[in-house]
């Protein structure tokens, strides 16, 4: 290797390691804490009770419950199309992968069902109310779609 070949590598990982450290003690200054989309407690249950009355009352548009100030949205893939919950219990705080997790006694109609569910509340503006096989999902990069391609790729070896 020639002299002015090496020169320009080290010159190379020069400017690679200043950039480097550049992003990183910029982004060490703008990065947010997770910790702050953690709600405090009291407006975590708030939050679900608040998603959980607009579902029984069937006031949830699409995901969002119009005229809630921060914004909430709520995420439930597992709830089929069109069902209705007409009673819920909230049991309180409940064992999950997020700090704001809540056990809900759910009484589903159109089909019936009676479950219990559990419920994370996260954010800031907007708060999100998801049920925590969602959340699960999100937290391990999961996805539904992903499941079912396995699934056909399985039968088309049959």
């Amino acid at each position: 290797m020639g002299r002015s070949m090496a020169i320009s590598l080290a010159k190379g990982w020069r400017q690679a390691l200043l950039c480097g450290l550049v992003a990183l003690c910029g982004c060490s200054r703008s990065a947010r804490s997770g910790e702050e989309f953690i709600p405090p407690v009291e407006q975590a249950r708030a939050t679900l009770e608040t998603a959980l009355q607009s579902w029984r009352e069937q006031r949830l548009a699409g995901d969002a419950i119009p005229g809630t100030s921060p914004a909430i949205v709520m995420s439930d893939t597992i709830r089929k199309p069109g069902q209705r919950l007409e009673r819920y219990e909230i049991l309180g705080e409940a064992p999950g992968d997020a700090p704001r997790c809540y056990a809900v006694r759910l009484v589903l109609a159109n089909p019936r069902e009676e479950l219990t569910a559990r419920y994370v509340v996260i954010g800031i503006d907007p708060l999100w109310v998801i049920r925590h096989e969602d959340y699960e999902m999100l937290e391990h990069w999961d996805h539904a779609m992903m499941l079912k391609n396995k699934e056909k790729q399985a039968a088309a070896k049959n």
